[in-house]
């Protein structure tokens, strides 16, 4: 069974059946992963799945996205353990957990949801910033046709934006979408696009460009030079 993401789907649990929409699929090492009504997350195999009828989910934004947004690396951080409490920086922003450097330099990996910030800059962008983003870009994607293809926000630290073809989605750097200027953010989300029009074989090459100005985006790679 090949399933999209973003495809509604239903499992069976021993005394109820849970429905909702492919958020990722499954690997030979890893369950795939479905969002149900709530946002609560579910890992499941994937042949335990079974497509329903109706639309797809094209823009998922999950309780983990929106907490992983209050955070940035850099940012000095408090978390309590088995009754301790620690202190540290956090180094790393995983899809799940932070890495946080305490002052002995040891590492940790940190849920999102049990950080508690103790310092960042200040008028730092909500975590509503996401979901104002991911209807921007819905609206821009079907303006543009693409009413299949989803919108994924990932780790990313160099590139702006990806296209995959394969899955048919666009990725956006969550630091950019919450730190980025609404202008260089919606030329990102256009550039993707043009990319979507263009195919894969286009690449940054001649037919990518005229289909990026037509649609008004800046016929550039979408990169961060310093990072």
């Amino acid at each position: 069974m090949s399933l999209e993401i973003g495809a509604p789907v239903e499992f069976a649990l021993p005394k109820k059946v849970i429905s909702g929409h492919l958020y990722k699929k499954g690997t030979r090492r890893n369950h795939a992963q479905v969002i149900d009504a709530s946002n609560k997350i579910w890992r499941i195999p994937e042949h335990f799945l079974k497509v329903k009828p109706g639309p797809n989910r094209n823009t998922i934004v999950t309780p983990v996205d929106l907490e992983r947004s209050k955070y940035r690396i850099g940012d000095l951080v408090s978390f309590s353990l088995h009754g301790d409490h620690y202190s540290g920086i956090i180094h790393k922003l995983n899809p799940v957990r932070a890495i946080v450097v305490l002052s002995t330099g040891e590492k940790w990996r940190v849920p999102y949801h049990t950080l508690n910030l103790t310092s960042s800059k200040p008028s730092r962008p909500s975590a509503d910033r996401l979901n104002e983003i991911s209807n921007q870009a819905r609206n821009l994607m079907d303006s543009h046709g693409l009413h299949e293809w989803n919108l994924r926000f990932d780790e990313s630290i160099r590139f702006l934006g990806k296209c995959n073809f394969r899955d048919k989605t666009i990725h956006l750097s969550r630091s950019h979408a919450l730190d980025g200027k609404d202008s260089e953010i919606s030329d990102t989300i256009l550039h993707e696009i043009a990319h979507a029009l263009a195919g894969p074989k286009a690449r940054h090459g001649p037919k990518w460009k005229t289909i990026a100005k037509q649609i008004g985006a800046k016929p550039r790679a979408s990169f961060k030079p310093d990072a």
